[in-house]
């Protein structure tokens, strides 16, 4: 079940289904731990009597507060006579999750109202050694594993409570209308907690549920003196008045384009900041729904790549001073030999892979996708064009841009000057391709650009040198005179022989954006023509698949594949550098048509329904539009309109 809200602080991250249920909640990181791995949060309701969980009966509407990650959630339910305002949020620096609840009697009879809610919390991921207990001296449940501590109450006071094992499940208690004040247990175990209120006719009241996570019993208490001292509703407006400020540190857009664009721009860089971890990792997605379609694993992981163009899109937004972090994150990540590898967790270890370390005749072999590497010093000079911050780069040009620079130049084939093979954007097959190797002439040039700017004038040729190097043999051998175009990469077949793999991939727009040729070079020109003729979805909702018969979450052999916001946003980056702006601003609001009631954007969606396929949100998505719209924005200026 895909996600329709999420609020975070950069330590604490929390997702929300269509049924208003916490399924995602991490601590300490932005991504890690989760400690519901996709379990419901429940929030259920109970009038006079009756019980209604939230997903039947009930009407729904998902936003968020105008410039705030805070969201703005209503649900009502005619036949009990009830509505709910919601805001959730997180607190603008603690780990304190808040749920300002607004309960409304829609009648003119008076109504018992009851709201339950539900705790199916794994610590640390597992089932094994919980405990939860009532702590009589904080009023509230704690459920605790190891250093992970969760404190849940309700203000002004929690009415009820109950701590079961998963096989008595306090879901049974909830179901009769009461719970039993069962004061601990431990193993595989639920919790409970309820308020109760009398609403006369047409009468509302608030009162807040909150969660403060921690590291030990004093942790959880030093943060709830501070809550309770300052009040839950002045965390509530002082996290707001955050939110305003720092949306409002953005570099402007124009006026002339389109408000829904705009608004969905603000949403995207609020999206963007929730997905990153105080220490600098930024996860592609914090969507557990994928576990079970992903062979139990997950989204929430720091790719390089990815990372790369969200803080490429951040620092042309004007948030120098938050990405700054993700390449601290990248100098403690990357090898001692310079490269980086697939994927890593928030707290900088090793995440999981599927790429092998040796080949099919048991050679060994990197198990890497080389763009990665390259990207981030792409990055970082795109870094220093917006900051102009010269004393970082020199503080971290010897042990980032210098190691990565010299892998990338040694890391490669002798006779074409190319990238020797590493694994294509997309994580599926490995060879030398075009996207891959354009990342790299952008990386090199980058590296030299940055050996100059810090004084190192030898490094600096020779990796300008080994740019155009690479650049030649793009031309040479990765351009097809026969097809027209560029083709997707060259790779080795069982018998040790060079092929070329012809597949139209959207990735070969790389050939303009890293600047390896201009927009409107015939060879770019041409390759793009076939990205359309091959790759445009006619039908449905159209878009841009990412390459032919593309399997992953396929709906239909009718489509090449499933349409992507990143890619369909690099070809509107192509409309806007050979400036038809019609056609660019066709695919942006295509994507404002893509996003959830609240702003998420998918990574993909299904062709013929829009509905979301894969993960929401994708931060990648919302960075190659925010992206967009600034090369949008960009060019608008260059041609004074």
């Amino acid at each position: 079940m895909y996600r329709e809200a999420i609020v975070a602080n950069g330590q604490m991250f929390a997702n929300f289904d269509k049924y208003l249920s916490m399924r995602d909640l991490y601590f300490p990181y932005v991504g890690q731990y989760n400690h519901l791995s996709g379990n419901k949060n429940h929030l259920i309701v109970y009038v006079n009597g009756e019980i209604s969980f939230l997903d039947k009966g009930w009407e729904k509407s998902f936003n968020y507060k105008k410039d705030a990650l805070i969201t703005d959630i209503k649900a009502v339910n005619y036949d009990l006579g009830i509505q709910l305002h919601i805001n959730d949020m997180i607190h603008k620096y603690m780990p304190v999750y808040i749920r300002k609840l607004r309960v409304k009697n829609l009648s003119s009879h008076k109504k018992d109202v009851k709201i339950f809610f539900y705790h199916d919390f794994k610590l640390n991921e597992t089932t094994v050694g919980n405990t939860a207990l009532y702590h009589p001296d904080l009023k509230g449940i704690v459920h605790y594993r190891e250093a992970t501590y969760l404190f849940i109450s309700i203000c002004p006071e929690i009415s009820e409570y109950t701590i079961k094992k998963k096989e008595e499940s306090s879901i049974l208690e909830i179901e009769n209308g009461s719970l039993s004040m069962n004061p601990i247990a431990r193993g595989d175990i639920d919790s409970a907690v309820s308020y109760n209120i009398e609403l006369e006719g047409n009468q509302e009241k608030d009162f807040y549920y909150y969660i403060v996570a921690g590291h030990s019993f004093d942790d959880i208490e030093e943060k709830l003196i501070k809550l309770r001292a300052d009040t839950t509703e002045h965390f509530v407006e002082e996290t707001e008045i955050f939110w305003k400020a720092w949306l409002n540190e953005r570099k402007e857009i124009k006026r002339s384009i389109d408000d829904e664009i705009k608004e969905l721009y603000d949403r995207s860089l609020l999206i963007i900041k929730a997905h990153m971890d105080k220490d600098g990792s930024i996860i592609a997605s914090a969507d557990s729904s994928i576990f079970q379609r992903f062979n139990k694993d997950h989204y929430a992981y720091s790719w390089p790549r990815d990372n790369s163009f969200i803080v490429m899109a951040l620092d042309r937004a004007g948030y120098g001073h938050a990405t700054k972090k993700f390449f601290e994150f990248c100098v403690r990540t990357l090898t001692k030999k310079g490269y980086f590898l697939q994927k890593y967790l928030p707290d900088g270890s090793f995440g999981s892979s599927w790429h092998p370390w040796i080949d099919e005749k048991g050679n060994p072999q990197l198990p890497i996708q080389e763009d990665e590497t390259a990207l981030v010093i792409w990055a970082l000079f795109s870094h220093y064009q917006e900051t102009k911050d010269v004393e970082f780069i020199d503080r971290i040009y010897n042990q980032l841009v210098r190691p990565a620079a010299y892998f990338m130049m040694n890391y490669r084939d002798k006779k074409t000057g190319l990238p020797r093979e590493s694994y294509d954007p997309w994580e599926e097959r490995r060879g030398t391709g075009t996207y891959t190797s354009a990342t790299v002439f952008a990386g090199l040039l980058s590296a030299s650009k940055l050996a100059h700017l810090t004084g190192n004038l030898d490094e600096a040729r020779k990796f300008k040198e080994v740019a155009e190097e690479v650049r030649e043999g793009i031309i040479n051998y990765l351009y097809d005179e026969n097809e027209n175009r560029f083709i997707r990469m060259l790779y080795r077949d069982s018998s040790g022989r060079i092929k070329k793999d012809k597949t139209v991939d959207a990735s070969l727009m790389a050939v303009f954006f890293t600047g390896l040729l201009p927009p409107d070079d015939y060879r770019v020109v041409n390759t793009v023509n076939a990205i359309k003729e091959r790759l445009w979805i006619n039908e449905g909702i159209k878009g841009l698949a990412r390459f032919e018969n593309d399997e992953y979450h396929r709906v239909s052999n009718k489509y090449p594949g499933n349409p992507w916001i990143i890619t369909t946003m690099w070809l509107a980056d192509w409309y806007i550098a050979i400036e038809k702006i019609d056609e660019a601003l066709e695919l942006l609001r295509w994507a404002v048509k893509r996003k959830s009631q609240a702003g998420l954007l998918a990574e993909q969606y299904n062709p013929e329904t829009g509905d979301p396929k894969s993960v929401t949100p994708l931060t990648w998505s919302h960075a190659a539009f925010c992206y967009t719209v600034q090369n949008l924005n960009r060019k608008l200026y260059e041609m004074g309109l």
